[in-house]
Order: C-alpha cells, then structure tokens, then sequence
C-alpha cells in the first residue's frame, strides 16, 4: 500500500496537478507567515516585535506581553476584498472575491508582584491570531499554440515501458497505477494505444497538439491561525522575557476546473474538462521565545525564536474527468469518470524562525519601529510514512521586512507602516514575495475602552504552470503569471478590565 501511494505521488507530481501533491507550492503555503490580527499591528505593517503591549506582537514576539499593565479582551473584525489579474498567452483575466474574517481574539491577564522587588508584574494571555488567509478565486485563459495537456498524458504513457507491451491490459494496469489522471483519460477516451506500421505501440488523442483554448479555474477558501497561550515576566521595567506554545490549524478547501475547446471548429473533439477537489485539515505545535530590553528610556530592542512548527496534515483528494468527442457525422459522444477519493496523512515541518526587532520611543508623542525576520525555506520538508521529500534545491534562505510607527494626539492615534516579505527562492528573487501597506487609527473612549481601525493592502506576483509537457528536456509549456491584491479593513474593540 505504501509503495502505491507513493507510486501515484510521484506521477503526480511528473504530471504537474494543479492542486494536489507535496511540492514547491505546498511548502511555501504550509510554512509563509502573513501575520493578520489586530487593527493596532495590522496599521503599522505588524513591525511590532519590540513594541509589545499588543496580542499580534506577542505572536511575533512573546516577550511582548510582559509590557502588559492590567487584564484586557481583545477582539477584531476584518472584511476583505481579493481581487487577481492572470496572464497567460497574451490572455487576461480578472476575478474578485468579498468575505469577513476574524483576525484576532483574546485575553489576557496581568498580576503585579511587587513595586520594590527586581521581578514586577506576570502575564498570561490566550489568543488567536490568523497566521495566512488562502480564499481566493482565478481564472487562467489563454490560446496555446504548441500544445495540450493530453500531450503531457501520452508523454507519460508513452514512457512507461510495461504499456508497450501488447499482453499488458492499459485499463487495469493505468486504474491501478495512475487512477487520478492517466486513467480518467483512458476511460473517458481522451487517450488510447495504437499500432504503428512497424508493429510497435504507442499513445495518441483526438485533442490536437496545440491550437487549444485552455481555460484554468480555481476557487479556494481556508485560513491558517494560531491559538497561543503565552507567559511572560518583568524585571525592572527594562527587562521583559516571554514565552509561548502555539497550537497552529489550517483548513483548505480548493476545487480547480481545467477545460481545452479547440480553436478550429473542424477538429476532432467539442471539449474536454478536467476537475479535481482537494480538502485538508492540518494540527501543528510550535514554541517561542523571545525578549525586550530597555536600555535607555528612548530605544527598546528585542530578539525572538520561533521553533519549526510540526503539523499532522490530513488530505482527502479526488478528480472527474468530463469528454465531449465527435463521433461519426458530427455527432456528440459524451464520457464520464469520477476517480477514487485518495484519503491520506503526513507530516510537514516549516523552517526555525529568527526575528529581530527595535523600536525608538519619541517622547510622549510617538514611535518609529522595525522587525527584521530571518527563514530557510529550504528546511522545510514533508514525512509520509518514514520517507522524507525536502526542498533545498529549490527554496532558499531570505529575509523579511517590517516598518511601523504611531504617534499620539491626545486620546487619538496616527499610524502607518509597510512590510515586505522576501521570496522562498532566495535573495534577488521576486516570485513568491509579497508586499504590504497599512494605514490606521486609535481612539481611546475611555481608560477602559478604545478602538483601533485599520486599513491595509496586501500584493504579490507569482507563477504557475498549469501542466508539464517537454521538448528537447524543456518544458515548453508557459507560466501563468498571477498578480494579486488583498484589500482588508480591520476593526479591533480593546476593553481593559
């Protein structure tokens, strides 16, 4: 049974799916960190490691809640608005999506131990942060010139050795092999074996090679969030230490459909379509720690570790594939077949996580402050039963961006901030990377209650390939290139208890 899923993996992953198998995009979605939370870190690009004081920066960095005077519930409100622009043989298309999320929730508690004694205050807070927000919807359209994904089918078939052997059953040998695409095909009679002059079998299809319309649709909703239960210390007023335990889940629910419709109306199929639904649900745990030290009244420093964060991934995955073929005269022949649901579990491990953080405290009026976060991607790596798939090939070491400021009016409050969140591939790449800009307001209603509002956008470019078809060792099948927006209002209500 191993050897099988494992079988089925790897023709997975030759063939290029668009939404299943353990690959380069599963890695950078499991292990990217796009922190969300209250409407306060969200405005000032969450450049908040050494600010504290704050349920989103104590995700960042736990020491954090040591700046903690009193008890407090935090809870945040964020409709958002995704929008994305894909290119794709000299085709564009737009797609909008509009939904509510809760970025941020909790509690927390604060016990002074003495005013005389070097240990002053214990704090202990409860809260949920959203970590990465995976709702989007995309259309890829374009006219390809040079070919169809059936190509990639028959080139797989074609080199499998055992189909051009004429005892050999193609149906049960791909049903039990390559249930999830090559099989589909077969039975859907989108492939089929033939015999040349010379004896020898081979693979072919009616979908002509190339000149196809291929139009790609993905819709996406799920979210990625950590509950935190952190505690944290005073020393001095200047000395703050934290830690944390994170309980980390994330929920995916994805549905692509892929359809080719033949540019020339003489050919020998009216379209075919390709369906896959995939939904996984992920537990993991990880461990913080981090400080803040006070070494003049004006400048605040801090440093946290974020361990590898180990979730348990369970993955249910199945594919309908949809054919309509002209028959003789012109006439429709429509197959069907729905492929087994592929239930299955493994493990995933993101990469250490090393931020470090200052913050320059300008009187009573205001602060400038900035994070600087260091990751391997390439340490990330998936474990299915003893067997471990890396990526240190691929992805590489980068670095993360974070600026911020508020200044203080009074009981009103000014803020601003950007971030900038490096590319897995490594330093100088921009495929992956993703930028963000916040703008925000405070108003403290009373010593117990304030508001905090919060604008932010969120952008990033990256490619795909919808399939893999090689010539000469190269795949000549082009990247779909995504832009993508994320506009996001934010409320967050603060009560001091």
């Amino acid at each position: 049974m191993k050897a099988t899923k494992i079988l089925i993996l790897s023709a997975l992953l030759s063939i290029g799916l668009g939404l299943h198998a353990q690959g380069v995009d599963d890695a950078i979605l499991n292990s990217q960190v796009m922190y969300e939370g209250t409407a306060r870190s969200m405005a000032m690009g969450n450049a908040t490691g050494a600010v504290g004081g704050d349920l989103t920066a104590v995700c960042i960095n736990p020491a954090g809640l040591g700046l903690y005077r009193s008890q407090e519930i935090t809870f945040s409100l964020a409709p958002q608005y995704h929008f994305c622009i894909t290119d794709y043989y000299g085709t564009s298309h737009y797609t909008q999506k509009l939904r509510a999320t809760v970025p941020s929730m909790g509690l927390v508690i604060a016990a002074e131990s003495s005013n005389y004694k070097p240990l002053r205050y214990f704090q202990l807070s409860i809260g949920m942060t959203r970590t990465n927000e995976f709702s989007y919807r995309q259309q890829t359209k374009g006219l390809n010139p040079a070919s169809s994904m059936v190509d990639s089918y028959i080139q797989t078939a074609n080199g499998i050795d055992e189909l051009v052997n004429p005892i050999i059953d193609p149906g049960r040998y791909l049903k039990d092999n390559y249930p999830y695409d090559l099989s589909p095909a077969w039975e859907t009679y989108l492939i089929d074996r033939f015999t040349d002059s010379l004896g020898n079998l081979y693979f072919n299809s009616p979908v002509p090679q190339g000149d196809v319309w291929q139009t790609d649709n993905i819709t996406s909703r799920g979210r990625s969030e950590e509950w935190t239960i952190a505690l944290a210390t005073n020393f001095y007023d200047k000395f703050f230490f934290g830690t944390s335990l994170g309980l980390a889940h994330m929920k995916r629910i994805s549905t692509r459909k892929y359809e080719e419709t033949p540019n020339d109306a003489n050919s020998n199929f009216f379209n075919w379509e390709h369906t896959e639904e995939l939904g996984d649900t992920s537990w993991g745990v990880n461990l913080k720690i981090g400080v803040i030290y006070y070494p003049v009244s004006w400048l605040r420093v801090g440093a946290a570790w974020h361990s590898p964060t180990l979730y348990s991934i369970g993955e249910a995955w199945s594919t309908e594939t949809q054919t309509t073929l002209k028959g003789d005269h012109g006439t429709q022949d429509y197959h069907r077949y729905l492929s087994p649901t592929l239930d299955w579990s493994y493990e995933f491990y993101t990469p250490n996580t090393f931020i470090g953080s200052m913050a320059f405290i300008i009187g009573q009026h205001g602060m400038v402050s900035a994070d600087v976060e260091y990751m391997n991607y390439g340490a990330s790596k998936f474990r299915f039963d003893n067997e471990e798939q890396g990526f240190k090939e691929v992805l590489k070491p980068t670095f993360n961006f974070r600026a911020g400021t508020e200044w203080r009016i009074r009981q009103y409050f000014l803020r601003c901030g950007a971030a900038y969140y490096g590319s897995p591939y490594g330093f100088g790449k921009n495929y992956g990377s993703v930028k963000k800009v916040g703008l925000g307001f405070g108003y403290s209603v009373s010593q117990e209650t304030s508001w905090d509002f919060a604008y932010e956008l969120t952008q990033s470019t990256t490619a795909y390939t919808p399939y893999q078809y090689y010539v000469d060792g190269q795949n000549i099948v082009e990247d779909a290139v995504r832009h993508q927006w994320r506009n996001k209002l934010v409320v967050t209500l603060k009560v001091r208890l």
